[in-house]
């Protein structure tokens, strides 16, 4: 049926378990191509994306063009790129790879956060229910991760036409999405054209706060991706894409949990916790570098969706509730510009220069190397914690 709210929950497990086909295998592929190199810049074309596209393709959304065709012609349209640039890399055309790659990132950069913005606003309780829809996300990043391994794909190319078959038919299901109409048609000025409205929530305390904190967080959460697979492979580990999906199988009980907890438990105190699973995971990555076996990685990895659901996407709900329903998507993207954007851009730059340094160069090792992402998750927790005031008068809210 056209405009039921099960669509929410089939676009977000074929959304999600596309790139869940390719990322969590993405350095080995390269590596196996002796492309070692180019893991860093493979992994930043997202994060350049991510602070171009979100706010333009949103402010349109907010003003010109219902949410659900926009997400169906930006997932559909990204598709046909990422498929390129496999073939590139198939071809042993790094460039074209990386340009492929941008194009593709370019265009569909903005699909998730404008999807979220569809079911918070189609969902009767958002904060009950939200976690039942988005956790199928998760599920389908599983499922097709225990694929890629069960089929023996974890270096191969052709995960790019898994990924890009689910793209596929996540796009033409994006159009059977309850209708979303803009909500700010009365909005005009390059300002608004540019997304740029949504800016206006920094100044209140808390959403600064927070928004800070997501950018900061999304720093040493670029390691996880492009580094975590191969520590695991040098630890001997062989199912690398399976071994991944620990993180979501997790992630899946965290979504299940989520609106029992949104009720009873103050969104600071979730956030916190949040942000301490982080810094535990990393701590645990570290004992993989001293007492070398896969097992430690695979505990931390279990703490990885606990992290993720509770403070990226219990986030995302929080900042819903709290902003004028007229920016509602320009403010998912501006989610999408802190994390996967600009966050995942410097984290990217950073990790890569510290995995030289550590673990290429010899400069203390994984031990020291996932260490120091530790110490800066803990910073960034103590940020938060003397930052963010959650008022008495925002009690239920906060």
């Amino acid at each position: 049926m056209v405009g039921h709210r099960y669509w929410i929950a089939v676009v977000f497990c074929l959304l999600a378990a596309a790139p869940g086909a390719w990322l969590p295998v993405l350095s080995n592929v390269l590596e196996s191509r002796g492309w070692d190199r180019m893991i860093t810049w493979a992994f930043l074309v997202g994060p350049i994306a991510g602070m171009i596209s979100p706010l333009l393709f949103s402010a349109r959304a907010d003003q010109r063009i219902p949410a659900e065709k926009l997400v169906g012609y930006i997932i559909t349209g990204g598709a046909v790129f990422l498929w390129a640039a496999f073939r590139a890399l198939e071809a042993g055309r790094p460039n074209l790879f990386l340009l492929f790659m941008m194009i593709n990132a370019l265009i569909s950069a903005p699909a998730w956060g404008l999807l979220t913005t569809i079911a918070l606003n189609s969902l009767e309780d958002e904060q009950r229910s939200f976690g039942f829809y988005r956790v199928w996300g998760t599920i389908g990043w599983v499922l097709v991760g225990l694929a890629v391994s069960w089929f023996g794909l974890d270096a191969s190319t052709r995960v790019g036409d898994v990924a890009f078959s689910l793209r596929v038919m996540a796009g033409l299901c994006a159009f059977l999405l309850p209708h979303t109409p803009p909500m700010a048609n009365d909005s005009k000025g390059w300002k608004s054209a540019l997304g740029l409205d949504s800016l206006s929530i920094f100044r209140n305390r808390d959403h600064r706060v927070y928004l800070i904190t997501t950018f900061l967080l999304s720093v040493p959460l670029a390691a996880f991706y492009m580094h975590t697979p191969i520590h695991l492979r040098d630890l001997g580990f062989r199912s690398v894409a399976a071994g991944m999906t620990l993180g979501q199988v997790f992630e899946i009980a965290a979504f299940l949990m989520m609106g029992y907890w949104l009720r009873r438990v103050r969104i600071r105190t979730l956030l916190m916790v949040a942000m301490g699973c982080a810094v535990v995971r990393y701590c645990l990555f570290a004992m993989g570098g001293v007492m070398p076996h896969y097992l430690w990685i695979l505990v931390g990895l279990s703490l990885h969706g606990i992290c993720w659901t509770f403070f990226f996407e219990t986030g995302r709900v929080f900042l819903n509730r709290r902003v004028d329903q007229r920016f509602r998507a320009q403010v998912q993207a501006l989610v999408t510009f802190a994390s996967m954007g600009l966050g995942s851009l410097v984290g990217t730059l950073l990790c890569g220069k510290l995995y030289d340094l550590m673990v290429v160069e010899g400069l203390g090792g994984w031990t020291v190397y996932w260490a120091s992402l530790a110490a800066m998750c803990l910073l960034i927790l103590l940020y938060f914690a003397m930052g963010y005031e959650g008022a008495a008068s925002k009690a239920k809210e906060t």
